[in-house]
């Protein structure tokens, strides 16, 4: 239960609206009243009447018309203002008064009310009645409590009605009747224009004290803060982000919850997707705001996405009704289904490559975006890695500590391994087995370095010499030359020296063995004679046992011969030949023992295949280059774990780099993640499988299926409600011809629909939006709804929505406290406004506290934010997540500072002089009415610390317009964007393109600027200042008598703090943001500036990498590192955002920019205009040259050698 105390103090709190109550305590005030007792009978009749009546015609006196048309404006001014913020109508007139004083009672009550209009006509107001008369409920309240006497409303009213007299005596004496004996009531005649509300009676008549559920979990305990949700399948009508789904799904999911509305945020589509989202699930919905504004928004913003009517308005029923019954009878179904799938199959495709990215390896624990960022670290250092060695994918995992590996590899840098590479010393990575067997096979590789090589290559040298043979480029070639000479010594000692000259085919056919091919080709007797032949080219008494194999022999002998030998000659000898064998065979011999030795690892050739210059220099180097065996047992016993753990082919590398100790960490590291890279991708390799081309394809169909999603959206609630309706008019037909009825009168309110069709007034109307003041008068208490929605909770009290919470099961409040504050309003027009008397709690503070709250933090105004920064730091703690635009980042400021430096000092000392100098009104009134005349399309507010500067600036603006009629028409433009000038503590929130702040101000006659800064000094200063910001659009503009410098330093109180940052503005330079540039980011950027562009990777820490050329500029994001917290915010919250705030929104792929950044490179360089692939080509045909662009028609002569001095360049030039 809600305890007794908490009712006592709503109770409280509602009597205190409006401060002060004049249809209790009514008092004649000239200042804000119009008093018709007197006026001109002409008038009065016409007014009687409900003519429209100019006031001029009511009060003729010059004098009292003065008087009353400054209290008519103040009445109006004022009326306007509560109408507009608190949804309340003020404007009325009352007749008659019924003072209780004579029985003790501070009571002086009104008796008959009516609501009146006022309309500006020039320096006049046009008043008429504006309908049928009310009877004050707080006189039939006052009438049961104080003597228990029960007023019959209908019959007072009818006796009003019996004469043309607003207050005929018959209602006077009706009263005094009643009254009898038992009151000493003083009733007398009065007619007052004012402000008045019956809302007060209204509210306290509504309160039931046996609450609801919903009460009494407000009055509760204090929550820890919202639990965690799952975000289900939302059915949105409008775009949204993480965050917006997440208050939807709790929306839908019955919670009660309070949402933070930080400035341009996306409040109004938020509450547009949850209103859609409960309307869409059944529940009826009620919307309550205090100003007009919200609701309108509200209403508006459904109209555009093809729901008008969802959401019915208390003070435009009719339209609204027409409009929803119009949407009910066109709504068709749509393919949701199929929409939805290929929405769901766009994002499993982005899943798919960005899983496959960032998937972690079983393995290793890392993914591919990681490995590539870690290679792109390492390339970008300074010192880049420069190793391409592997490490085995077996040994990959007993490395992801390389603190042993590192250690192994310091131990070998220590001992020297990395001293010596291949191309340092022959005997790299050498491999013995003792000192002795060292020094035996040094000595073997020296004697071959100075005795063997050079003289085996000389006498070699000399035999092909004397041959003609071609040099020997290997010493495998000096064992083809010597083979065959040992041939061909073999065949001149069986054989005659004619057998090279002769053709031996047919021989070699004849004597071929008896199942030859070649013999069977060949007859017998032709064999036969061959073979005869054959035996004739032996040598007397030699014998050869296979003349056939032999034949084949001198046959190859003789080609290899003209193969070899440059000269046609006939087969030779050389002399010497078997020792010349017999030390080759001993060489080739010493050879293979040194290659048993030498590296295992090594690609060369063996030492018998290498050219004969490049074994001369191996050679040297076996026998000179020995300080790589230097302690080379230790360092055999390193190199056997460093293989053993993988890493021969980094030590290799190492060595051949000559890496010094602390670049060692880097090279394993380079050789661990390409390793791994390669070891990765070969598990899975799918993300080889997308180019840049076919992710960017999947990214468009994304988004074009999340727009039509959106688009769906509405129609399918559009949709859902129509059949609802046209259920509702089948169930209730004699409601629905009660219903037409009523339309057909072009008027409806709230509890007109409700009496005549019960059963569709929920189907007609799911949504209602309404003033919590009016709650209890446009809503009976059976209504009830399965959520209402508080907006502007910040400016409104739970005791001012209690209607409203007491009709619900869930609330859901909206409110920015930073720039709102349930301050309420002043009722009546005063010189010096009384202020509340007792501060209350906003409704907003109490739902956060008692539910927990969200928080909307990102801002989606196209246009940015003016003076972002400052309102950030000063009133949000740096919470809001702001984005620069692309007219910030080319220099364009949108604040600017209006000094008036001529007549900026008080001509008089007394008390007030510095407030409102003519110098800064003139001032002001000159850029209103230039950006009239210049930004007309451009709405315009304009405010002031002081409301004295306020009151004269609208009053010269009203003179100016008198010789500037052209511009009139602006003053009228821009809907609820509307010309507005305001003290800044009367402004509510409000959005439009401009904002003017004409402080108010100036400097003392001596030219001192003192600390007050009116109502920037009063205690809700800073909440005002704040309110004021956050309203401009585009541009905020301050005139000022005074810089920032000029300020004191001392003495200065609430939003006169903030006065001086604010004045400092315009000077403040854009700080450098400090963040780590991405390796591969940073290396795109160096290409991008050869090819340019101008590149900025410290404009913004929101965005990584800004690029420009001319006026285009691009914000580059990498695919690795997108901003957002779910797929709608990457793909297309995000960059459409950026786009609509003037950048060229560009995304760059992992592998793309891994494998090919030049190609990235030129690729955006050419969308930001840079002519990089395409050369301009010539207009003009250069040989067509006109005779006056000659040498001869400018006076040289024709032989000049102007082309021969440009050609002629000095070496140094290069």
């Amino acid at each position: 239960m809600v305890a007794i105390e908490d009712w006592a103090k709503w109770q409280e709190e509602i009597c205190a609206i409006g401060v002060t109550n004049p249809l209790i305590h009514f008092a004649a005030n000239s200042f804000g009243q119009i008093d018709l007792e007197r006026s001109h009978p002409g008038g009065f009749s016409q007014f009687v009447t409900g003519g429209q009546t100019l006031l001029s015609n009511l009060v003729r006196d010059p004098l009292a018309f003065s008087r009353a048309l400054s209290a008519a404006r103040r009445i109006k001014a004022k009326s306007d203002r509560i109408s507009n913020n608190f949804g309340i109508e003020t404007l009325h007139l009352i007749g008659g008064l019924a003072n209780f004083e004579a029985d003790g009672f501070d009571l002086n009550i009104p008796i008959l009310l009516w609501p009146v209009s006022m309309v500006r006509k020039a320096d006049d107001y046009e008043i008429a009645l504006d309908g049928e008369p009310i009877v004050n409920p707080a006189l039939v309240e006052a009438l049961d409590t104080c003597y228990g006497i029960k007023l019959n409303e209908a019959d007072l009213l009818a006796r009003q009605n019996e004469s043309s007299d607003l207050i005929p005596v018959t209602v006077l004496n009706f009263l005094a009747n009643l009254a009898g004996d038992t009151a000493n009531l003083d009733l007398k005649r009065i007619l007052v224009i004012s402000n008045f509300t019956t809302v007060i009676s209204e509210l306290l008549a509504d309160i039931d004290k046996r609450g609801n559920p919903l009460l009494e979990a407000l009055m509760g305990e204090p929550s820890e803060g919202l639990a965690d949700i799952d975000v289900p399948e939302l059915n949105l009508v409008v775009d949204a982000d993480a965050t917006q789904m997440r208050i939807v799904s709790r929306a839908l999911a019955g919670q009660s919850f309070a949402v933070e509305t930080l400035p341009g945020c996306g409040y109004t589509q938020t509450v547009v997707n949850v209103i859609a989202g409960l309307v869409h699930d059944s529940k009826r919905v009620l919307v309550v705001a205090p100003r007009r504004q919200t609701l309108n928004e509200i209403a508006d913003r459904f109209s555009e996405i093809g729901l008008p009517g969802i959401a019915v308005r208390a003070d435009s029923t009719w339209v609204d009704l027409v409009a929803g019954i119009s949407r009910n009878e066109k709504a068709q179904p749509d393919n949701v289904e199929a929409i939805r799938n290929e929405r769901i199959a766009a994002e499993a495709e982005i899943d798919k490559y960005f899983d496959a990215l960032n998937a972690t390896d079983p393995e290793l624990g890392v993914s591919v975006a990681r490995v590539l960022r870690e290679l792109s670290a390492l390339s970008a250092l300074a010192r880049p890695a420069l190793t391409s060695a592997r490490i085995p994918s077996e040994k990959l995992l007993s490395h992801l500590d390389r603190t042993n590996a590192l250690e192994l590899l310091h131990q070998a840098h220590d001992l020297g391994e990395f001293k010596y590479g291949p191309q340092d010393s022959a005997w790299y990575q050498a491999v013995f087995e003792s000192p002795t067997q060292v020094e035996q096979i040094l000595g073997t590789a020296k004697k071959l370095h100075e005795e063997t090589f050079p003289k085996l290559s000389s006498q070699l040298s000399e035999f092909t010499a004397k041959v003609n043979f071609k040099s020997a480029a290997t010493v495998e070639d000096w064992g083809t030359y010597l083979r065959l000479f040992v041939g061909i010594r073999d065949t001149l000692d069986r054989f005659v020296a004619d057998v090279f000259d002769r053709p031996l085919t047919e021989l070699i056919a004849a004597t071929a063995p008896r199942k030859g091919a070649e013999r069977n080709q060949m007859s017998g007797g032709n064999r036969r004679r061959l073979k005869k032949l054959a035996k004739e080219y032996l040598r007397a008494g030699m014998h050869v046992a296979d003349m056939h194999t032999a034949l084949k022999d001198i046959q190859q002998q003789r080609e290899q011969w003209q193969l070899y030998c440059s000269i046609p000659s006939a087969p030779q000898v050389p002399t010497g030949i078997n020792d010349a064998l017999i030390s080759y065979q001993e060489f080739v011999e010493d050879l293979e023992k040194i290659q048993q030795h030498l590296d295992p690892d090594s690609e060369e050739p063996a030492l018998i295949k290498l050219s004969l210059p490049s074994l001369q220099l191996k050679l040297r180097s076996l026998a000179n280059d020995t300080d790589a065996l230097a302690n080379l047992g230790d360092r055999a016993l390193v190199m056997s774990r460093i293989r053993e753990a993988g890493l021969a082919g980094l030590a290799r590398d190492l060595g051949k780099l000559h890496t010094t100790r602390e670049h060692i960490a880097l090279e394993l590291d380079q050789a661990w993640w390409q390793s791994a890279l390669e070891s990765v991708v070969a598990r899975d390799g799918s993300v080889l499988g997308y180019s840049a081309h076919q992710i960017e394809s999947n990214e468009l169909r994304f988004r074009a299926a999340y727009l039509a999603q959106i688009a769906i959206g509405a129609k399918t609630v559009a949709h859902e409600l129509s059949i609802r309706w046209n259920s509702a008019l089948a169930s209730a037909p004699n409601e629905a011809t009660a219903l037409k009825q009523l339309l057909r009168t072009r008027q409806a309110s709230f509890a007109q629909v409700a009496q005549i069709a019960p059963s569709l007034w929920p189907a007609l109307a799911p949504a209602v939006l309404v003033s919590p003041f009016q709650v209890a008068a446009e809503l009976t208490k059976s209504q009830q709804f399965d959520a209402v929605l508080v907006l502007d909770a910040a400016g409104t009290t739970v005791a001012e929505n209690l209607p409203a919470l007491s009709r619900a099961k869930q609330v859901i409040a909206f409110g920015d406290d930073a720039i709102a504050a349930p301050t309420g309003f002043e009722i009546e027009s005063r010189p010096t406004q009384i202020g509340r008397e007792v501060a209350v709690e906003s409704i907003f503070s109490q739902v956060r506290r008692a539910f927990g709250a969200e928080v909307l933090r990102k801002s989606y105004r196209s246009t940015s934010q003016a003076l972002g920064e400052l309102i950030n730091r000063e009133f949000y703690q740096n919470r809001i997540q702001f984005l620069p635009t692309a007219a910030e980042y080319q220099g364009q400021r949108n604040f600017t500072l209006e000094l008036v430096t001529e007549g900026n000092r008080a001509k008089t000392t007394i008390e007030g002089a510095t407030e409102s100098l003519d110098a800064e009104l003139q001032h002001t009134v000159e850029l209103i009415f230039n950006h009239a005349l210049w930004h007309p399309q451009q709405s315009l507010l304009v405010a002031s610390a002081s409301k004295v500067h306020a009151d004269r600036i609208r009053a010269a603006v009203i003179e100016g317009l008198k010789s500037r009629s052209s511009l009139s028409a602006f003053f009228d433009l821009h809907g609820r964007e509307k010309f507005e000038v305001t003290p800044i503590a009367e402004l509510t929130h409000r959005l439009v393109d401009r904002v003017i702040f004409s402080l108010g101000f100036g400097r003392t006659s001596h030219g001192a600027v003192l600390s007050n800064f009116g109502q920037l000094s009063e205690p809700d200063g800073r909440r005002y200042l704040a309110n004021l910001l956050v309203s401009a659009r585009e541009e905020i503009t301050v005139v000022s008598c005074f810089a920032a410098e000029d300020m004191p330093s001392d003495r200065l109180a609430n939003g006169a703090l903030i006065l001086k940052d604010l004045l400092n503005a315009t000077a403040a330079q854009p700080v450098p943001a400090a963040k780590v540039l991405d390796p591969m980011l940073g290396d795109l950027s160096i290409r991008l500036k050869k090819l340019g562009a101008r590149v900025d990777d410290t404009f913004s820490r929101d965005l990584p990498l800004v690029v420009s050329y001319a006026k285009t500029s691009a914000v580059i994001e990498p695919d690795w590192s997108i901003p957002g917290q779910s797929r709608t915010e990457k793909f297309r919250i995000r960059p459409g955002l950026l786009t609509a705030m003037g950048w060229k929104y560009i995304r760059v792929y992992s592998f793309e920019l891994f494998s090919d950044p030049q190609s990235v490179a030129i690729r955006i360089a050419e969308q930001l205009g840079l002519q990089v692939t395409k050369q301009p080509l010539p207009l003009f045909d250069s040989d067509d040259q006109a005779f006056e662009d000659t040498d001869i028609a400018w006076g040289d002569r024709g032989d000049s050698n102007d082309m021969r001095l440009e050609q002629d360049k000095p070496p140094h030039w290069g």
